[in-house]
């Protein structure tokens, strides 16, 4: 048999399975290359050779670009007879077709509804007193809509948490969360609301926040660390930073008065003998990311107030959702589009680590880091290929949150904008909305997407960008998918050096849970 007829019998082989770049993902560290199998979740350390053939194999949609492989024969002959080895033994290359997604949604949705709900988020007024210039309710903003002028009633909040009782008896713990505008602006209403729960639960109750804390008073700081609520704080960074785009009403910056908060806060937290109930939200603007990440870093070093161990979350700035075009993963469309694509924080992680090798101190962005490590080490492993597809990162709709409107609609969370609704507090929920919009026709129009895709099962992507207000609206996700890959690919290099150089580092992760 000639090689052409060898490649040529072995890419066809391979296609049985679908289009080859759905099977799996070559990456390389800078001492090894790997190979990572979509249907077993196992990775493999490779040759070069093999790692080149697989590369060609998985990237390209057409049998010529192995024939055209610079590599001998008996190179390219021995390299298929390796993977097809593998296949045989290890039964990777063999991912079986995406027909459907399941998961709890799919199969316990009763269930769930009635006895398993784990938190309503009240969203306690429309009103905020700043004008975030990032912020949906700034006219900058491509998806600008006005600020509301309405408050909850403690009519609603109250039927709210009593829905949440009715529907948590088979919960494993239960959390009533504030959100806003900005919720301090009723702050009336979060009191009178927590103590309620506290007493509706017999005290088994947490609570939280997300506030940009400068209505922060003695008052507020002591009843909210008192009863244990977790605050996250806006805060962008550094004054020069965080006033550039967080900004009061009159344009004036709000840094002063969110550190005042923020250390009243701190001050409460000691006085009760809290841990670790307060974090940072940091938003980061391009351009100059990079920069910015080292002012960030330096600020956190230096400010004498910040704890040590202080939790940060960040992101860039999100604009809205907006339609993009869909590439199949892996084609020579997606790499276009991915030369331009890139992942500010991993880039500034990676350079940040390698001009301070004997830093020990962990770096602001290592809960972003840790979460895209954890998927890695906790990834679905299985001898053969699986047979079932999960819903990716989409929680059971109205099981894990629901957030509660001013006006008592029920939305899957505080993330996913204007979308339909999952009921309301008078009705509770609309289930054979969820199920025929949520679940069936999420499902119907997800598995196009994720059935071409080699991160089916790593990905944690939910329902956000994946809804308008009428029904599935996928081209808003087909960017962020693009994303959730190079985060992937980028969290495999990382996983897989630190494999290399420090083993036992990774056993951390055993035990982490990232929601």
């Amino acid at each position: 048999m000639s090689t052409e007829e060898v490649v040529v019998k072995f890419y066809d082989a391979i296609c049985e399975y679908g289009r080859p770049g759905r099977l799996g993902k070559t990456f390389q560290t800078k001492k090894n290359y790997y190979f990572l199998d979509a249907g077993t979740g196992k990775v493999a350390q490779i040759r070069k050779t093999v790692y080149e053939i697989l590369t060609t194999l998985l990237e390209s949609d057409d049998v010529t670009e192995l024939l055209q492989l610079s590599m001998d024969s008996s190179e390219l002959i021995q390299g298929i007879e390796e993977i097809q080895e593998a296949i045989k033994t290890e039964h990777i290359l063999s991912a079986n077709k995406v027909e459907t997604l399941t998961g709890e949604a799919v199969t316990d949705l009763d269930e769930a509804l009635d006895h398993r709900v784990q938190n309503v988020t009240l969203e306690v007024t429309e009103k905020c007193n700043l004008r975030c210039k990032y912020c949906i309710y700034n006219p900058s903003h491509p998806e600008y809509r006005e600020f509301g002028h309405k408050d909850m009633d403690w009519e609603t909040a109250k039927k709210a948490i009593d829905f949440l009782k009715l529907h948590s008896d088979k919960a494993e713990e239960t959390h009533i969360g504030f959100y806003g505008g900005e919720p301090l602006m009723n702050f009336p209403l979060i009191k009178q609301a927590a103590e309620y729960a506290l007493d509706v639960f017999n005290g088994k109750m947490t609570f939280a926040m997300t506030t940009n804390a400068t209505l922060v008073s003695d008052e507020i700081a002591d009843f909210l660390m008192r009863h244990d609520f977790n605050i996250i704080v806006s805060l962008d960074g550094p004054e020069e930073l965080h006033d550039a785009n967080r900004i009061m009403v009159d344009g004036k910056g709000s840094y002063t008065k969110t550190v005042q908060g923020i250390k009243k806060l701190l001050e409460a937290e000691k006085r009760w003998k809290k841990e670790s109930k307060i974090s940072f939200n940091m938003v980061v603007s391009e351009p100059d990311y990079e920069n910015k990440y080292n002012r960030i870093q330096e600020f956190l070093d230096n400010a004498e107030w910040i704890p040590d161990n202080i939790g940060v979350l960040t992101s860039s700035v999100d604009r809205g959702p907006e339609d993009s075009e869909y590439y199949l993963p892996q084609s020579k469309e997606e790499f276009r589009y991915v030369k331009s694509a890139y992942d500010p924080l991993d880039d500034w992680e990676n350079h940040y680590r390698e001009e301070h090798e004997e830093r020990e101190k962990p770096l602001f962005s290592d809960s972003v880091i840790d979460k895209g490590i954890s998927i890695i080490h906790q990834r679905l492993l299985s001898d053969k290929p699986v047979k079932n597809y999960g819903m990716n990162g989409c929680c059971v709709p109205g099981e894990r949150r629901i957030y509660v409107t001013v006006s008592g609609e029920f939305l899957l969370c505080e993330k996913v904008g204007n979308i339909p609704s999952i009921g309301n507090v008078n009705e509770g929920f609309y289930k054979d909305r969820i199920k025929e919009l949520y679940v069936d026709s999420f499902i119907q129009e997800a598995k196009k997407y994720c059935g071409e895709c080699w991160a089916v099962n790593l990905c944690s992507m939910c329902y956000v960008n994946c809804f308008d207000q009428n029904g599935t609206h996928f081209a808003y996700r087909h960017n962020s998918c693009r994303s959730e890959r190079i985060y992937l690919e980028n969290n495999l290099v990382r996983y897989h050096t630190i494999l290399e150089e420090n083993p036992e580092r990774l056993l951390e992760y055993n035990q982490k849970v990232f929601k």
